[in-house]
């Protein structure tokens, strides 16, 4: 990562990481895997638990989803190893509310009215989004054979899904001429 400002010295207090992996099963079903870890570089002690030493687990969590080709949650894991409180280690069955749903539009909302505040872990919660664009990129070799799925006009609900989908760009231009406004070069 470049240096984006000056350097004026500096120590690293707080580490988190998020590892993501798709994968497809025997099944014809999908997985998306999700951990999290967080780790302070000093003693850390929360009221009401055990000191975490330096480097340590402060959460140590996981979520696994097992869909279809068409995004839908047939079956929710997910686990807490290490946290600060003891009810922590309860949040993970929240995430049983997910099965059934469809990730796609409106997914983030879903989760929040699901999973938000009280109903559900933070640090479980939070990995839910870039979950869903993970298991969509498992699956796109899949999605790609497909044709483009088109609202009601014809028009291919990719356009203005993203930067790089806008009307005005070229890759637009490209795929779907027709449906390409005025292209602006290339970014």
């Amino acid at each position: 990562m470049p240096d984006v400002l000056p350097s004026a010295g500096r120590r690293e207090l707080h580490s988190r990481r998020i590892d993501m992996t798709g994968y497809e099963r025997d099944d014809g079903l999908y997985e998306v895997e999700a951990r999290l870890l967080d780790c302070k570089t000093y003693p850390f002690t929360v009221e009401g638990s055990s000191p975490v030493a330096p480097g340590e687990p402060i959460h140590r969590m996981w979520v696994k989803l097992v869909y279809d080709v068409d995004m839908r949650i047939h079956d929710v894991s997910a686990g807490t190893d290490d946290a600060p409180y003891a009810d922590c280690f309860g949040a993970s069955e929240s995430l049983q509310k997910l099965r059934g749903l469809v990730m796609s539009g409106g997914w983030s909302q879903e989760i929040r009215a699901r999973l938000g505040g009280a109903n559900g872990c933070t640090h479980l919660t939070q990995l839910l989004q870039p979950m869903a664009t993970t298991a969509f990129q498992t699956i796109s070799r899949v999605r790609q054979s497909r044709p483009a799925s088109r609202d009601a006009n014809g028009r291919p609900e990719k356009i203005d899904s993203c930067w790089s989908y806008a009307s005005d760009r070229s890759i637009v231009a490209i795929r779907w001429p027709e449906h390409a406004t005025k292209t602006r070069p290339a970014a």
